[in-house]
């Protein structure tokens, strides 16, 4: 019927394609930091959770966390394209995506530092634990921190008049350097009973 065409294209043109991609890739973006979340809490049950370290449950607990990671770059900068394009000037006038841009950065670096440094300690057996148990529990903290400050910078645009991109990037390490110390205080003694001494037992790893 033409009464029903008409209002056919009168919806079709009232639709904003990119402001539908727009939210898409929005919601994309928060799925990717939930994800990440629970491969986070997955990857911590997994080192404290079991009788012995789970190194099957770790290592795909830190798969999950590198796709959701990767998911969190691609939907952001998709994003960020979409909003200002490539004019630098228009993102250096925006410090709480800045903000979010460092801390992501530093998440990214971590999560690299946790692949290549950390995770193989708890497959080795340590002579000194203590000692190797200290940077997985600043790198642990780190991660903690980085994602937990993202979501928070992610909707903290009432707070960009106020901090601007010095107290945004302040604020993150004054969390980075209390969680550490909470870290080496009260993590690091937990990681080196474990890490003391390790054998392999199938997939896991067994702390004697």
């Amino acid at each position: 019927l033409p009464q029903d065409e008409q209002a056919l294209k009168l919806i079709m043109e009232t639709i904003d394609p990119i402001s539908i991609a727009r939210v898409l890739l929005i919601y994309v973006h928060v799925l990717a930091i939930a994800a990440a979340a629970a491969a986070v809490a997955f990857g911590d049950f997994a080192i404290f959770g079991r009788p012995r370290i789970d190194r099957t449950l770790l290592e795909t607990a830190s798969w999950f966390a590198s796709i959701a990671l990767a998911a969190l770059w691609i939907s952001g900068l998709t994003v960020i394209i979409m909003d200002i394009g490539f004019d630098l000037a228009q993102l250096a006038s925006k410090p709480k995506l800045l903000a979010k841009l460092t801390v992501v950065m530093v998440l990214t670096l971590n999560s690299l530092a946790l692949h290549w440094l950390v995770f193989p300690r708890f497959y080795l057996p340590q002579a000194n634990a203590l000692g190797a148990a200290t940077l997985p529990a600043v790198f642990g903290a780190v991660s903690a921190v980085s994602w937990i400050y993202a979501a928070f910078v992610g909707v903290a645009k009432p707070f960009a008049v106020i901090l601007g991109y010095s107290g945004f990037i302040a604020l993150f390490a004054l969390l980075l350097l209390g969680a550490i110390a909470l870290a080496l205080i009260t993590v690091r003694p937990c990681l080196a009973r474990r890490m003391g001494s390790v054998q392999l037992s199938g997939g896991s790893v067994v702390a004697g």
